[in-house]
Formats: C-alpha cells, sequence, structure tokens
C-alpha cells in the first residue's frame, strides 16, 4: 500500500475535514482514505449519469412527446 503526505492544507478546509470525518465515526486520515477510494472508483467507472446510462442502453423512450400544461397555477392560500 501507498503512503503520502499532504501539507499546507488551509486551517478551515481541515478543520471541515475533521468534522466530516466526526460524523461518519472516523479519524481525519480514515476519512480521507475514504474520500480517495471513492474518487478512484468513480472515475474508473463514470459517474452516476454514465452508470444510468449503462443500466438502460437501448431502452426506447425518447420519442415521447407531451404538451406542456401552459394552465396558469393558482395562487397559494394559507388560510
Amino acid at each position: 500500500m501507498g503512503n503520502m503526505s499532504i501539507r499546507n492544507i488551509p486551517d478551515e478546509a481541515h478543520e471541515a475535514l475533521k468534522a466530516r470525518a466526526k460524523s461518519n465515526g472516523r479519524s481525519a486520515e480514515a476519512e480521507v482514505r475514504a474520500m480517495i477510494i471513492e474518487t478512484a472508483r468513480q472515475s474508473n467507472s463514470g459517474g452516476f449519469g454514465s452508470r444510468l446510462t449503462k443500466r438502460f442502453k437501448g431502452v426506447e423512450g425518447d420519442e415521447l412527446n407531451i404538451e406542456r400544461d401552459r394552465t396558469p397555477a393558482q395562487t397559494a392560500s394559507f388560510e
């Protein structure tokens, strides 16, 4: 496994990282590791949109033509 040191992280970013790690029940180091792993996985497999495209490839439906309802909306009443 590789090792890495990251220097000169702005204090604000470091505090945000520690807060995120705490909310996820991890150390700051474990949080950074999880972020790096997730980013690497996404770049290898594509993002959510790419996965959706692969999942529904070949499914027809782009010829669907629905007329837009142009009826004015009613004003909300809070009484």
